[in-house]
C-alpha cells in the first residue's frame, strides 16, 4: 500500500475534501488529469485511493450480508444477482450510507454543541420544552418529535446557521441557455450554489449569525421557497437523498443531548469560561467547528444515573459486532 492510500486508510471520511470545487487546477485545466504520476501525482492518488475503498465497500457489503437479519447489504446483493447491479454501485451506495450520514452529522452536531455554549438563552427555551413533554424520568424518543417543535427548530437552525457543505454540495447544470440578471448561462455549465452566502442573507435571516430557533418556531419566520426554510441539503432533484436520516438522526441526537446535559464553554487554566469563536471553522466541504473547549454537565444525579443506565444498554446490543471483522483495509489492497 502506498503512503497516500495509507493515509487514506487512516481518515477516509476527509477524502470529500477532494470535491471541493475549483480548489485543485486540474478542474480549471481537464488536460492535467492525463499526465503522469510522476510529474501530477493527484490524479493517480484519487484514483488509486477510489479504487481501494470500491473494493473496501464491495467486500464490506458482502460481509455484511452473512448477518442473519436483514439488511441492506443482503438487499444489495440481491440486486447484483437479479438485475446486475455492479460491484461499483454496491460499493457507492454503501459507502454514501456511512460517509454522507455519519461525517456530516458529526460535523452539525459539532455546530450545535457551539451554538449551545455560546447561545444560552436557545439552549434553556429547548430544555424548558423537553421538561414539560418529556420530563426526568425517560429520555426523549422517536415518538415525541411531534411535540418538541422548539428542539425541532434548534435542528433547522443548526444546519441553517452552520450548514456543513458551503458551496452547495453537488453541482447543477441548466438543461438549456439561459439568462439571469444580465448574465447569459449556456447549456451544460456547472453551477455551485453559495449555500453560506444563502444562509447568511440577512432578509432572509436577520442577524444571521445569531443562532434563533425562533426562525423556525412552529411556522417560517419569512417566506422561503423552500418549506423548510433553508436548503442545508441542496436543493432540486439533485438534493441530498440522505436528507430524512439527517434529520431524525440529529433530532434524537440534539434532543437527548439537551435532556441530558447543560452545555457550556470550557474552562481554562485559571477556571474561567474560555471565549469561543463562532468563526472558527475547518476550511473544507464537510465544514465543522475547529477543537474547541466545552464541558457537559448532567442535569441533575437523576438525568446521571439514566444516562449511565441508557449507555449500559448500548453496551449489550453492541456485543454482538465485538467480534474483528474479517476485512482489512490491508487485504483489500491486496485483492
Amino acid at each position: 500500500m502506498n503512503d497516500y492510500v495509507a493515509k487514506c486508510a487512516l481518515g477516509f471520511m476527509e477524502g470529500v475534501n477532494f470535491v471541493i470545487p475549483f480548489l485543485y487546477i486540474m478542474e480549471t485545466v481537464p488536460v492535467l488529469s492525463k499526465l503522469p504520476a510522476w510529474i501530477y501525482g493527484l490524479p493517480n492518488q484519487i484514483l488509486t485511493a477510489t479504487t481501494v475503498f470500491q473494493r473496501y465497500f464491495y467486500h464490506l457489503a458482502k460481509e455484511g450480508a452473512e448477518s442473519d437479519q436483514q439488511n441492506f447489504s443482503k438487499t444489495l446483493l440481491k440486486e447484483y444477482d437479479e438485475n446486475a447491479l455492479s460491484s461499483e454501485d454496491i460499493a457507492g451506495l454503501t459507502a454514501n450510507l456511512i460517509g454522507g450520514g455519519v461525517d456530516t452529522t458529526t460535523s452539525s452536531t459539532l455546530s450545535f454543541i457551539l451554538a449551545m455554549c455560546v447561545f444560552p438563552e436557545a439552549q434553556k427555551k429547548a430544555q424548558e420544552e423537553i421538561d414539560r413533554v418529556v420530563g426526568s424520568d425517560r429520555m426523549p424518543e422517536w415518538s415525541d418529535e411531534s411535540s418538541l417543535p422548539y428542539v425541532s427548530a434548534v435542528v433547522s437552525e443548526t444546519l441553517r446557521w452552520r450548514s456543513v457543505t458551503v458551496l452547495g454540495g453537488i453541482p447543477h447544470a441548466p438543461i438549456k441557455d439561459d439568462e439571469y440578471n444580465g448574465y447569459f448561462i449556456p447549456k451544460d455549465t456547472a453551477i455551485t450554489g453559495n449555500l453560506w452566502a444563502i444562509h447568511r442573507n440577512p432578509k432572509d435571516y436577520p442577524d444571521p449569525d445569531v443562532f434563533r430557533p425562533e426562525r423556525f418556531y412552529l411556522s417560517l419566520e419569512r417566506p422561503h421557497p423552500s418549506k423548510k426554510g433553508h436548503n442545508a441539503f441542496g436543493w432540486g432533484r439533485r438534493q441530498c437523498s440522505g436528507q430524512p436520516l439527517a434529520e431524525q438522526g440529529l433530532f434524537i441526537t440534539i434532543a437527548r443531548m439537551l435532556w441530558s446535559f447543560d452545555i457550556k464553554p470550557g474552562l481554562d487554566e485559571k477556571g474561567h469560561e474560555v471565549a469561543l469563536d463562532i468563526f472558527a471553522y475547518t476550511d473544507s466541504e464537510n465544514m465543522r467547528p475547529e477543537p474547541f473547549k466545552a464541558r457537559f454537565v448532567p442535569r441533575s444525579e437523576k438525568h446521571a444515573q439514566i444516562i449511565l443506565d441508557e449507555a449500559g444498554k448500548a453496551r449489550e446490543a453492541l456485543h454482538a459486532y465485538d467480534g474483528e471483522t474479517k476485512l482489512t483495509m490491508e487485504n483489500v489492497v491486496a485483492m
